[in-house]
């Protein structure tokens, strides 16, 4: 809290703040101001403008939780290839995702995040991965989880449950997700089947928010649900703008269902997030 700030609230409802002299407002110094009835309700959409001592001020309105924050701070976060197409150049958006290749999207995240280096080439414990393997690194990296203690099964189709089970691992190390999501789940969460991460995705499934097909999800499937997860959405200006130099596929083109979920699967950009997330180089 700010001691020494004036609150005035005009005729129509629009609330100034007045910061206490020597109280910065920048980039730096981001002031949040929280509007309630007198039942301490928030309020949301109520015009706030706050003013420094120096003739700074900034306005805007409340959001579902009455609150405001400024000044607005662009917030970047860069978004590194998390899937990549076949050694032909196509993506094969309907080919069941199999156990190496969620493996493998699980642990470029993870380690985007971490700064960690994946190695080409791993041992492991599980008898039918070979030390060469193009997923050795990524199954090492995710602590040896496969379908018994020596069997991983890299080229069996994914399940539902097992997809479940490593996204549900997955953000327990990663931390929070998509804040939407979170909270329309937030009543699940312990790292069980009732964690939110898990419940999304049966409940993604239920309702036909994704449209797998048998026990499984294909390509396209997995790669629209993890941005989902991850809050991650394609930026369709810079797209169109953009084309020559990004990763495209001849098998997704504009007019497939999933064409912006795996653009921004497979380029890499640095997204300025807002109400909506743009992309830069």
């Amino acid at each position: 809290p700010i001691s020494g700030s004036a609150v005035s609230i005009g005729k129509t409802g629009n609330t100034t703040v007045k910061l206490p002299d020597g109280t910065d407002l920048d980039a730096k110094h981001q002031v949040t101001v929280i509007v309630t009835d007198h039942k301490k309700a928030p309020q949301q959409g109520k015009n706030v403008a706050v003013k420094g001592d120096l003739g700074q001020s900034a306005a805007g309105k409340t959001d579902k939780n009455g609150e405001l924050t400024v000044p607005e701070v662009e917030q970047t976060e860069r978004h590194g290839v998390y899937i990549v197409g076949y050694t032909d150049g196509t993506f094969g958006p309907s080919r069941s995702m199999t156990r190496a290749e969620a493996a493998a999207i699980f642990a470029r995240l993870l380690a985007e995040k971490n700064g960690d280096t994946i190695s080409t080439a791993a041992n492991t414990r599980f008898t039918d991965i070979p030390v060469h393997a193009w997923y050795s690194g990524y199954a090492k990296y995710l602590n040896n989880n496969g379908k018994s203690k020596t069997v991983f099964a890299p080229n069996d189709a994914i399940t539902r449950a097992e997809f479940t089970t490593m996204a549900v691992r997955f953000f327990d190390v990663y931390g929070d997700g998509d804040a939407e999501i979170m909270e329309q789940y937030k009543d699940f969460n312990d790292v069980s089947d009732g964690y939110w991460a898990a419940t999304y995705i049966k409940a993604a499934a239920k309702h036909g928010w994704i449209n797998g097909y048998g026990d499984g999800f294909n390509r396209a499937e997995v790669v629209t649900i993890v941005n989902r997860l991850l809050g991650r959405e394609a930026d369709e200006d810079y797209i169109a703008d953009n084309l020559r130099k990004l990763n495209t596929f001849p098998d997704v083109n504009r007019k497939h269902w999933a064409y912006y979920a795996v653009m921004e699967a497979a380029n890499a950009h640095t997204a300025v997030l807002g109400e909506s997330e743009s992309w830069s180089k």
